[in-house]
């Protein structure tokens, strides 16, 4: 940019020689011509400043300065988070003790079989599982057809570890037949549970809730069960009902059984009323079956998977101590 304008100045001024030159040279010149010459010199002066003037101006580069401003570099200072600690939440302990260590479901199912057919012909199946030899403890979840939730507590019954020494047999249902129809009755209209020998008596007619049947054992489901209890000889026998939520009292030797149970599950211990109770189940396993036990949970309209598993717990429990009960 320097030597551009170097480069004008030379050329003005070889303008300016050349015309004092030609206004020195002129034989012809008037006073006119004269004060022309010089006014065109002094133009040629005032140019030349002019051009200088502006030629020295650009040299100064304003921009220089804000190209080598520095800007100075900001430290944050780091920032110390504190760790928060959150307390430890204690849960209050179940109020149903676990089982005892024994045999877990994978290693102690022992099968299953039919122990025979309903009036309808649908299969009674009792599963087993447990230490063969050990205390015999048959649960049966449904003997009127439309009480049926018994079933959530075995179901639980067949994947829960045993205690040690326990011959556990599972019955989801007496009564196929109702539990299929949801019905009290078999499938021949008979309550089962009036229909065993032990004090059997003609309990109404055939369509009436508790109608007892022809006669004593007169049903294919009765006549099953009593023969698969004679050959298993179970110390212990539960049977699940509703929806009077309770367990009746007793003074038998299975009186402490009902008691621990009814206090595990909440249920409160009261007699059951209501109907003629002749050809009972229960009833006829303890007073038939060798030194057996043998009571009726009375469950709630409803059971829930919670609940059902509480059940399940106490069945467990009951079992361990009855093999302390002769």
């Amino acid at each position: 940019m320097i030597r551009c304008a170097a480069l004008r100045v030379i050329a003005i001024a070889c303008v300016v020689s050349f015309t004092a030159l030609t206004s020195c040279g002129s034989d012809s010149s008037t006073k006119d011509t004269s004060a022309l010459s010089n006014t065109s010199l002094a133009t040629t002066t005032i140019l030349t400043t002019t051009v200088l003037a502006t030629t020295v101006v650009p040299t100064t580069t304003p921009s220089t300065t804000a190209l080598t401003t520095t800007i100075p570099t900001t430290t944050v200072p780091a920032t110390t988070v504190a760790a928060t600690t959150f307390p430890a939440t204690t849960f209050p302990a179940t109020t149903v003790p676990p089982p005892a260590a024994g045999t877990s479901a994978a290693a102690d199912f022992l099968g299953e079989e039919i122990i025979g057919y309903s009036a309808q012909g649908r299969p009674i199946v009792a599963s087993h599982r447990g230490t063969p030899g050990g205390t015999v403890v048959l649960v049966v979840g449904v003997i009127h057809g439309n009480e049926n939730a018994g079933l959530a507590i075995l179901q639980d019954l067949r994947t829960m570890q045993l205690p040690a020494n326990i011959d556990l047999w599972l019955m989801d249902a007496m009564n196929p037949d109702g539990l299929a129809n949801s019905e009290r009755h078999n499938g021949n209209g008979v309550d089962l549970n009036r229909n065993f020998p032990h004090d059997w008596t003609q309990v109404a007619q055939f369509g009436d809730w508790e109608y007892s049947g022809t006669g004593p054992a007169s049903e294919p489901e009765t006549q099953a069960f009593i023969a698969f209890t004679d050959r298993i000889d179970p110390h212990l026998t539960l049977w699940y009902h509703q929806d009077l939520n309770r367990i009746s009292p007793s003074s038998r030797k299975d009186g402490p059984l009902r008691e621990r149970y009814a206090a595990l599950t909440g249920l409160p211990v009261l007699s059951v009323t209501g109907g003629t109770y002749t050809g009972v189940a229960a009833t006829w396993v303890r007073t038939t079956v060798p030194d057996a036990m043998s009571f009726i949970v009375e469950l709630g309209p409803k059971l829930s998977a919670d609940e059902a598993l509480v059940h399940a717990t106490a069945v467990l429990d009951i079992a361990t101590m009855a093999q302390n009960i002769a």
